[in-house]
């Protein structure tokens, strides 16, 4: 069942707010640069028009398209900006399974990762970005990061300049459809960027 909550504002937009496209990390003393792929507006001002979703079904994915910035590209970690629901009175939600695949450009599988949602999206009284490392996955053309909340997670949106490189994908039927979401007090469907970024070298 499909269940959004629009937010008025997430006060910790600021560490989502990563203006810069390069991003330093140590590796064995050196430095190493890497680039984060932003498809949404990567617009702090507007997390007040950002909401937060779930599809709640266990075969589709918030998906995102992403282009790597040089022939030879490593993906090193996703960040989705998501929340389990979690509130200050000390009781955990239930936990639950995610899942998450890197795609090629044709849609073949490359990578899977399989947990629970606690260690990645349990953040206290509204949305965090969610870290999910990947294992130097080499990267050549285009790549589509899929995830699936499996109703455990509501993943972030953002309604400003959709690019159309936002889906959902059917693991079943292998397709993708633009992501349009309701709503609320609208039965028009908006497209919306989902707020999921790759980090790679």
């Amino acid at each position: 069942m499909k269940r959004i909550l629009l937010l008025a504002a997430f006060c910790s937009f600021a560490a989502l707010s990563l203006a810069s496209t390069a991003l330093g990390q140590e590796v064995l003393g050196q430095e190493v640069q890497q680039d984060l792929l932003i498809q949404d507006s990567g617009n702090e001002t507007t997390v007040n028009l950002a909401g937060i979703y779930s599809s709640g079904y266990l075969g589709v994915a918030e998906t995102v398209k992403f282009t790597p910035p040089r022939p030879s590209w490593t993906l090193d970690e996703v960040q989705i900006l998501g929340w389990d629901g979690y509130e200050e009175n000390g009781t955990l939600p239930e936990e639950q399974i995610i899942s998450m695949e890197i795609r090629d450009e044709n849609l073949d599988l490359l990578y899977r990762f399989t947990d629970s949602q606690l260690p990645y999206f349990t953040f206290i009284g509204q949305p965090g970005i969610g870290v999910i490392e990947v294992p130097s996955l080499a990267i050549s053309g285009d790549f589509y990061v899929c995830f699936y909340d499996r109703g455990a997670v509501d993943v972030g949106i953002d309604r400003t300049d959709a690019e159309g490189n936002s889906y959902f994908f059917d693991m079943q039927t292998k397709e993708l459809f633009l992501a349009e979401v309701g709503m609320a007090g609208s039965e028009e469907l908006v497209p919306v960027n989902w707020i999921i970024r790759a980090v790679g070298h």
